[in-house]
């Protein structure tokens, strides 16, 4: 995967998916309705009418008007998955490739 992503347009679609462009061109649709549970920030996203106005900051990750966020990085390694994975799944994913960038001393951006 490529770091230092940044998601260039985000649309909300039906239910709690978007439809994510990021810089590089690369496009992809991700159900974010797990994300909903994942702590007080995300509750409010429970509402279809909050969760649409999602937007991308200037930094290049999505927010919502509540100031909850998700990395790009983190939304890319989920859309090349297909899916929300689990908070251990997507930290032991960087914690392995941050390892391996470590080790060689490349990282791929």
């Amino acid at each position: 995967m490529k770091f230092l992503n940044k998601v260039k347009s985000v649309r909300s679609l039906t239910g709690y998916r978007v439809e994510l462009v990021f810089d590089d061109g690369y496009t992809a649709e991700l159900d974010l309705e797990p994300v909903r549970n994942r702590g007080p920030v995300f509750e409010p996203l429970r509402d279809p009418a909050f969760f649409a106005q999602v937007a991308v900051a200037a930094w290049g990750v999505i927010f919502w008007p509540n100031d909850a966020d998700i990395d790009s990085d983190v939304l890319r390694f989920w859309c090349e998955q297909g899916r929300v994975c689990s908070r251990e799944a997507t930290n032991d994913y960087f914690e392995q490739a941050l390892s391996q960038a470590a080790t060689s001393g490349k990282v791929n951006v």
